[in-house]
């Protein structure tokens, strides 16, 4: 019992924003929200409904695909790292976002871009949780907003840092339509209107890049050149280096897959690790803690399976 009762004080301070508030000073009114959100963390397991649709035919290629997520999460969750760019509209709530716990909070409203990441971010979203987004492959984001979007910043990018008013209008046109689909429709229109011209920097899918072992010398041979000449090539056109995109896309490529049926040691294998221990330093890298722990925080969640990187945080 005693240890139950530390567990629920270590969540209960948890709640606390921002960390250095005090028990004792805090109002009755703020201690009935956070007895409240503690209860719903410990005895409600929060749903999450996500709808995720493919790109129009004339933006297969340049889209990787559109979604909605709507639910009630609680608590801080972990956003991981990507191997493409998100430009995210929230149609309501209000989130919050830090480079690591204890860093300063960013506060968004409208929406933000999230661009390559080194690591895990933390947000925390106040009200209902309603995200629209698009999922950009690296060339298609270096093409819209310059190889600088995929360098690593601190936290999302603000999107009316990039757009402007015209953010705000966009965000707007997609508060009017009356169905999820129909919002999703209206931003694949507008991505379609900023593509000027295609990316001249296609990239090779999952699946070739399954064949290629993951490695930057068959990548170089994939597109006739040399490392020295693909490194240069990436990190010119798309301000990212291709062993780390590389790197990227093989753990979202084992996060995706069936982890808790084909058991860890195989999924390292399938996925071109040298053995167990070299996959759990990329869970530790990217995901901030080890494959099994992340297992356990996903099923807890009940988060939908379309969204592998939306974790809570680990305490």
């Amino acid at each position: 019992m005693r240890l139950f009762l530390t567990r629920l004080r270590a969540q209960f301070l948890q709640l606390l924003h921002p960390p250095s508030e005090n028990l004792r000073i805090l109002s009755s009114v703020k201690r009935i929200e956070l007895v409240k959100a503690l209860f719903e963390q410990n005895c409600y397991r929060p749903q999450m409904e996500m709808i995720l649709v493919d790109p129009p035919l004339e933006l297969r290629g340049y889209i990787t695909s559109l979604w909605s997520l709507r639910g009630n999460p609680v608590g801080r969750y972990s956003g991981l790292p990507k191997p493409y760019v998100e430009l995210i509209i929230s149609m309501s709530g209000e989130h919050h976002w830090q480079r690591s716990v204890g860093s300063a909070s960013h506060r968004y409203t409208e929406g933000w871009i999230t661009p390559i990441q080194s690591g895990p971010r933390y947000a925390r979203t106040v009200s209902n949780l309603h995200l629209v987004g698009v999922r950009l492959p690296i060339h298609t984001a270096a093409s819209l907003f310059g190889p600088h979007i995929n360098r690593d910043p601190a936290t999302p990018i603000p999107i009316g840092d990039v757009f402007g008013t015209e953010a705000v209008y966009l965000r707007e046109q997609l508060l009017e339509c009356d169905s999820e689909h129909a919002k999703l429709h209206r931003l694949a229109k507008w991505i379609h209107l900023k593509l000027n011209q295609p990316p001249a920097f296609n990239l090779p899918s999952v699946s070739e890049l399954r064949i290629l072992g993951w490695k930057t010398d068959a990548l170089a041979d994939y597109y006739g050149l040399t490392p020295r000449g693909l490194r240069k090539r990436f990190n010119t056109e798309i301000g990212l280096g291709p062993k780390f995109w590389l790197q990227l896309n093989r753990f979202d490529s084992v996060i995706r897959d069936e982890l808790n049926t084909i058991g860890l040691a195989a999924a390292a294998a399938a996925h071109g690790y040298a053995d167990q221990a070299h996959m759990s330093s990329d869970f530790r890298r990217f995901a901030g803690r080890p494959p099994r722990n992340y297992l356990v925080n996903r099923r807890d969640q009940d988060a939908p399976d379309e969204a592998p990187h939306f974790i809570p945080a680990a305490p």
